[in-house]
């Protein structure tokens, strides 16, 4: 009963990933590149020049973020999936790894965590579908440099668990064509204002941007991506 369960909630979560953004991405590159990108003072993930490669990360993984902690600018993991500090199950993580900027002072899961818990999900690209025939198309979006997904966390006390979960927006034009969802993409100059308890709230919500890079590139990769265990290298590879 327990096997029939846990791959019940797989296949739901896979089922989720495909269909909402942002329900895919992968991070490539080492500690020392995400310090020096995000200007972090504490590092809780080891030791320096540590690789942190993941080439197909799903919801309800342990994902880097930035986050403040303790005054201090810090990088730890997260479960991806907020789970707010008055949730009676784990549950509900399962349905909150993405949080729609349109939305997210309204909806309770949310609207503490946007106004004093707002965090970095560093990335390198991320991934999105579209229906092709009869096939589920998976494209990559990048842009060849560390991305910084606006995201917000929270502390669980009683189950002991840091989350977060990923802000999405309406697509820039260039990607409208895969998906109309993306994840909302800080610039680097919008990061200290972000990461600021100092800001009003109106200022936080005009951070919440897709990504207009002119460097953002759109690839066709092979449907091995729709699995949500898979994550080799060949994830990122382009295809005709």
């Amino acid at each position: 009963m327990a096997r029939e369960t846990k791959i019940s909630c797989e296949h739901r979560l896979r089922s989720e990933a495909e269909l909402n953004m942002c329900g895919r991405y992968n991070i490539i590159t080492d500690t020392d590149a995400l310090i020096e990108a995000f200007g972090v003072m504490v590092n809780e993930l080891g030791s320096s020049g540590g690789v942190i490669t993941r080439y197909n990360i799903p919801p309800a993984s342990e994902v880097p973020i930035v986050h403040i902690h303790r005054g201090q600018r810090t990088l730890g993991l997260a479960h991806w999936g907020l789970l707010p500090h008055w949730a009676k199950d784990r549950k509900l993580a399962f349905k909150t790894f993405n949080a729609r900027c349109e939305t997210i002072t309204e909806k309770p899961s949310f609207r503490d965590a946007i106004k004093r818990s707002r965090c970095i999900v560093p990335a390198s690209g991320w991934f999105e579908w579209r229906k092709e025939g009869e096939v589920k198309q998976p494209y990559y979006f990048h842009t060849g440099e560390l991305i910084a997904f606006a995201g917000v966390k929270a502390f669980h006390p009683d189950f002991d668990l840091l989350s977060c979960s990923i802000i999405t927006t309406a697509a820039s034009p260039q990607a409208a064509g895969i998906h109309p969802r993306m994840p909302a993409v800080l610039q680097r100059q919008e990061i200290n204002q972000w990461m600021s308890g100092e800001t009003e709230m109106p200022a936080v919500l005009s951070l919440l941007n897709p990504c207009n890079s002119e460097n953002l590139s759109i690839t066709k990769v092979s449907t091995k991506v729709n699995s949500t265990r898979y994550s080799e290298a060949d994830c990122v590879q382009q295809i005709p």
